[in-house]
């Protein structure tokens, strides 16, 4: 499976056949920028949950059944194509790709996705609590890797 990711100002043209993911923030809803997504009449599965990777009484936290949805959706769909998109293309979205990834691809080592992760989008800093718990559902070990990654990084992953 091949994923791209991007943010709602950036989002590529998109094929049909293409399935994707968004996440947002509970409450809000596609903004112009995305009107290419509108126009998509392939598979998408909307998520919502905040980016946060703390404790939080005032939030929608990643969780297991965020991953269950995309688990569920990629086992329907099958696709060769999965676009993964958030509002700034950073943090959920480059987590939830990893995810993806790692649940379409358990031949692949850690390393390898993440390098491929950051092929897609080099500017990526993936939301820690998703890649936990993505480590916990799939028994991978995506935090270190991606640890790895960031070492030469000014700044470090996962932040403090």
């Amino acid at each position: 499976m091949n994923v791209t990711v991007s943010g709602q100002g950036d989002m590529p043209g998109l094929k049909d056949e293409s399935a994707v993911i968004v996440a947002l923030d509970p409450g809000t809803h596609l903004s112009d920028g995305s009107r290419r997504l509108a126009e998509h009449n392939g598979p998408r599965l909307n998520l919502q949950l905040h980016d946060v990777w703390f404790e939080s009484e005032r939030h929608l936290l990643p969780s297991g059944e965020h991953l269950r949805a995309i688990e569920t959706f990629l086992e329907t769909h099958r696709p060769a194509h999965l676009h993964v998109s958030c509002l700034a293309g950073v943090s959920r979205s480059a987590a939830l790709a990893l995810f993806a990834l790692a649940h379409a691809h358990p031949e692949l080592s850690d390393q390898a996705l993440v390098e491929r992760l950051l092929t897609a989008r080099p500017q990526c800093f993936p939301n820690p609590l998703i890649v936990s718990l993505a480590d916990q559902r799939l028994g991978r070990g995506l935090t270190g890797a991606l640890q790895d990654a960031f070492l030469d990084s000014e700044v470090p992953w996962p932040p403090a």
